[in-house]
């Protein structure tokens, strides 16, 4: 008899421990959405995102070619040229808090109206002097930084894009939130 009462009470424990841990996952991130043109804050770094066009391909610096040929081996090689097309956004961050919040292309996604989800692309392009490709941004408190991505998408002229920032373990993982924000069709 002692047993099946130890049995029934470790499947008490754990059943409470999965769900406290399951509605304590839940509560930990708040999705917060906003319209395009608008900011969204996310880990005291305040995100305006907009589209700036698509684009069949995009020639690499001459700089990333010859780094690019050490690193091959590495799986860092992208193509120049999209399987669909490149759809570029431009990112400006300012950082509105008081630490320094580290963030890279690996927290920004595209989400068609589908919720096909799809990841930021780098490609080493040589883009204008003044607006760099996203790789990874240390922002220093009181600072703003504007930068592009790009993600190689079957691109649909009908179709609502919606850009989403999510933390992980690389960068905002000090956040709370996840932002979104609708840049296309909203």
């Amino acid at each position: 008899m002692a047993g099946i009462g130890t049995f029934i009470m470790l499947g008490v424990v754990v059943g409470s421990i999965c769900i406290s841990l399951s509605l304590f996952l839940d509560e930990r991130l708040v999705d917060i959405t906003e319209e395009s043109g608008d900011s969204v804050t996310v880990n005291n770094v305040e995100f305006n995102i907009s589209h700036i066009g698509n684009y069949e391909s995009l020639e690499k610096t001459k700089e990333y070619k010859e780094l690019e040929k050490t690193q091959a081996i590495k799986g860092l090689a992208t193509s120049e040229i999209a399987e669909g097309v490149y759809f570029q956004i431009q990112i400006t961050a300012h950082n509105i808090g008081t630490e320094t919040v580290r963030f890279t292309g690996g927290q920004f996604y595209l989400f068609d109206i589908n919720q096909e989800k799809y990841d930021a692309v780098f490609i080493g392009y040589a883009g204008s002097d003044i607006i760099e490709e996203l790789s990874r941004v240390d922002l220093l408190p009181g600072s703003s930084v504007t930068v592009t991505t790009q993600f190689d998408i079957p691109y649909d002229e009908e179709m609502k894009y919606t850009v989403g920032i999510l933390p992980d373990r690389f960068g905002l993982q000090e956040s709370e939130e996840r932002g979104f924000v609708c840049i296309k069709n909203c």
